[in-house]
This record gives C-alpha cells, structure tokens and sequence, in this order.
C-alpha cells in the first residue's frame, strides 16, 4: 500500500505518520523497481511493525497483529455447527483482546465474516483454510468484529501467543463432531474414526440390518470400507505433511522459522484404523453390483441415502450406466419406440434418488423398461424455453445389452441406439463419460467409433471407458462418424463392417449417396 492508503486504512493522522517515518527504525518500503517507481510498504509487514514499535497507535490494526501480552490458556469450549451453511466447528478462547472464535470447516472454507454473523459474541474470528501457506501449515484467514471485512491472515505463532497454548489443527478428515465438542487442551491425542463425504457410515448401517454373504450386505460394506479407507489415507497424509516439513536445500532461517510455526501447533486426533468389517469386503465389482440393484429395488429411506453416497462416491457401483433423456415430441422413431414399451410401476429406491433432487422440477411418473430393467422417471417443463407441459423421460443406459446379442443398426441420436437381431431397440450401452457423439472432429466420435467397433466384434460388450479409446484403433469408423449425419439416422451393419475394412471413401456409389461426402464437417 501507498503512504496514504495506510494512512487511510489503519487511521494514522498525518502528523502521527510525519512521526513514525522519522523514527530511525522505520519499516523499509519495498524497492520502487518492483512497484514500478511507486513508493508502497508491504502491509502484514508494516502492520506488526506499527503495532510493536508504537503501540498507542495499535488499536487500529488487526487484533492479532498485536503483539500478545502474558495470558494463560482459556477454553471455553466448542459448537459444531451443521444447521445452516456452511458447516463448522468452532472453538471459542478467552484472550486479551475479547473472544476468539477459531473455525475448522467441515468441507469448503469460508470467509471469517460468516462466523461473525453467526456467533455475536465472537471479537475475533479465524478460520484454518485448506490450503498451505508459505511454511506448510494450512493457511489461517482472520477478521475483527470492529471490522469484519478486513481480512488479514496471522501466524499460527500468532495465534498461539494469544490463546496462551498451542493451536490445536484436526486435519479434515478427522473433524467428528463428538471428538471435536469434547476435545480440551489437556486431553492426549486420540484414535477418531474418519468422516468423509460421502459418507462411509449408512452403508455400514444398511449392511448390518443384513445377514452376512447376502447381496446387499456385500455390496454396502465394499462400498463402505473403500471410503472409509480412502479418509483414512487422506488424514494420513496431511498429518505426515504437518510432522514432515523439512524441505530440501531450505536456508537455515525458513527452517528455523517453519519450525517456529509447527511448534505452535497441537495435533489432538490420529486416524482409527481398526474396521473389523473391512475384512468382509470384495474387489468383485459384479458382485457389488448385484448387490447395489437389490437396494435400487426397495423403497426405504436408508436405501435411498445409501445409493445417493454410493453414486457420489462412484458410478462403476451402480447397475446401470450413463444417464440420458428424451422428450415425448420430437422423437426419432427409435426413441418412440423405448417410450412406448415403458411399463408404470410403483417408485423405488432409485426412483426416488431423482425425487429426493435438487433439479428444478418434480417428478410426475415413475417407470422401468421391461429391457434394460432400468429405472425410468417423467417430469413435465424440465428444460428452460421449451414448452411448460412438455414432458421429459429420463433413465440410464445398460453397462452392457444381453450375453449373445447381435446388433443390427446403430441409431445416430442423443442417445445413440442400437437394434439387436431380435429387432428389439436398446440405448447402448454408453458411460457418462466420455461422451459419444457425431458430426464434428473431436473425442466423441472418436468414442462411439470405438464403441461400434466393440459392439461389431460383441454385441455384448461393456461400455467404453478412456481406456478402451487409446487400446482400439477404429479410424475408418471414426472418419465416417464425422461426418454431419442427420438426427435419426440408421446405419446398418452391412454399411458399419463395410466402412469399418475399407473406410467411408471406399463405400459403393448407392451409400455414398445416402451418407455423403456433401456433409463432411
């Protein structure tokens, strides 16, 4: 900052700054080539040497950019906060200067202005960030009730002085609400069980509603001690980080002073390691499928928890694959045909994962497709600037169409379709991602090249996945799938395995007429 937006910033009067810049001892601007030619002062620095050197013209600077008198540790306890955004424990100390609310989010940071608001009683407030500072210790974003929009960021050193004791720093995955609320600065460090998002914990709970071996109980604890395991690993490591942070070829005065900071630090939790389920868990994703369809097919409110975790955990879990819709007008004739076989059923579990959304509007039907067995919902007016009444379908594709399935046509829409030798027309079997697509030079017909390939040599071969891209080499297909085809087009397999061995140039005077060259993009 320049002289004067100190001056303004911190309150300094003009005959108090005429004062302190003659002061011998005066803190040093930062070299005018760097700000280019502008005469500016680095302002933490200057602060907390305005506070030091001329202590009766403190009380206009960050309350923690004081120095700290002599105090003795004063806890008062913590509040978990989880009844409005965001969510949060708060440790409240005594100091000098008023209370000092320090804030550990549970998930995203935050500015400190929002535990101002929400504690009034609270002087000062810090909240510990997710990211590191220059020292390797997660960063620490203040602000002052006199001015709550004035953030500054102290040292933990700072912090500590004070409090008058270490700071105590949970790493995120180890912020359980009961261990945090209880915690006092003179409990021994303790083994907590690792939170996560999602959580680890209905899992456990639908599993041992079950008995062992069966489907469901499979299924939920795999699931469940695979993100458990994952917050674990994640506490692991930042807790390895904060007691190892030497870094190689640093000066002695960075360690030095990085050691200053860790020591003014306390680390009251160590992950619990012990999970006597883990040991039922299994590495057979079809077996943890299996059992992840018979949740989708109850109707409990556990069920529907459960799957709402495990789909933000990991789509490869579910039973089905990527998620598509139609509309009820403007269809292709393939997609007329899917809606007209839908069969109405009562809702279940995954059913009522889309009921239980947030998305704009409300489901009106609940269906399943006698296929595929997938889930089906309707709403009505689901997209922005089409018609109010319109309505929506919505489901899944299969992960792969049934054993010896032989495709007979491939239709280009959203989504792709494909017609077995029984004439029966199913989505294909298409992951969220990648995508596939055609009409342009990019990854997605690159993608639905590989997997016509792949359902050319099997119809019932499993979705694509970014592995399968780089493994197959389908250029013929993918230059053909280029090509700008119009919505709805149906390519046969005689013309798929032709353009496949001899490429969309070597195709006979009738197909090229049909899918033409005229339409290359």
């Amino acid at each position: 900052m320049t002289a004067a937006e100190l001056q303004e910033r911190f309150a300094i009067s003009r005959a108090d700054w005429r004062r302190i810049t003659a002061d011998p001892g005066m803190f040093e601007p930062l070299d005018p080539k760097d700000t280019q030619g502008v005469t500016k002062w680095p302002v933490p620095g200057f602060v907390r040497w305005l506070a030091a050197r001329h202590p009766e013209l403190a009380g206009s600077t960050p309350c923690l950019l004081r120095p700290a008198g002599r105090v003795a540790a004063q806890y008062h306890g913590g509040v978990y906060h989880n009844e409005d955004y965001p969510e949060y424990f708060a440790g409240h100390w005594r100091t000098d200067l008023g209370r000092l609310v320090i804030a550990y989010p549970r998930e995203q940071a935050f500015s400190p202005a929002v535990v101002l608001e929400q504690v009034p009683g609270a002087a000062i407030v810090v909240v510990v960030q997710n990211d590191w500072n220059l020292y390797g210790l997660p960063n620490l974003d203040a602000a002052d009730r006199d001015r709550p929009n004035l953030v500054y960021e102290p040292r933990w050193s700072e912090v500590a002085a004070h409090i008058g004791t270490e700071v105590p720093w949970w790493p995120s995955a180890l912020r359980r609400p009961g261990h945090l609320t209880a915690w006092f600065p003179a409990h021994a460090p303790e083994a907590v069980q690792a939170v996560s998002w999602p959580k680890w914990e209905p899992l456990y709970d639908m599993a041992y509603r079950e008995a062992k071996g069966t489907p469901v109980r499979i299924a939920c604890i795999s699931i469940g001690h695979e993100i458990r395991a994952g917050a674990v690993e994640y506490a692991r490591w930042e807790l390895d980080h904060m007691n190892e942070l030497a870094e190689p070829g640093g000066s002695d005065g960075y360690a030095r002073r990085q050691a200053t900071q860790r020591a003014s630090m306390v680390i009251p939790a160590f992950p619990d390691d012990s999970d006597p389920a883990g040991s039922e868990a299994v590495d057979d994703e079809e077996a943890i499928r299996a059992g992840v369809a018979v949740l989708c097919g109850r109707t409990d409110d556990l069920a529907v928890e459960c799957l709402e975790h495990i789909g933000m955990w990991s789509g490869r879990y579910m039973p089905f694959a990527g998620s598509f819709s139609v509309t009820a007008l403007n269809t292709t004739a393939a997609a007329g045909e899917w809606i007209g076989r839908l069969r109405r059923v009562e809702p279940t579990a995954i059913h009522l994962l889309w009921e239980g959304s947030k998305s704009r509007k409300e489901v009106t039907g609940t269906f399943v497709d006698p296929v595929t067995n997938s889930p089906v919902v309707t709403k009505d007016g689901a997209y922005m600037g089409r018609p109010a009444d319109e309505v929506s379908f919505h489901s899944y594709a299969p992960r792969r169409l049934p054993e010896g399935s032989r495709i007979t046509e491939v239709v280009l829409d959203d989504p792709i379709w494909v017609r077995t030798q029984d004439g029966v027309v199913h989505p294909a079997p298409v992951l969220d991602a990648p995508g596939v697509s055609w009409g342009y030079s990019g990854s997605g017909p690159g993608t639905l090249a590989t997997l016509v390939g792949a359902l050319l040599d099997d119809g019932a071969a499993p979705a694509v996945t970014y592995r399968d891209g780089r493994a197959r080499d389908e250029s013929n297909l993918e230059a053909f799938l280029q090509l700008k085809h119009p919505r709805g087009t149906r390519l046969p397999r005689r013309l798929l395995e032709n353009v496949r061995a001899n490429g969309r140039d070597r195709l006979g005077l009738f197909d090229r007429l049909k899918y033409g060259r005229a339409r290359t993009p």
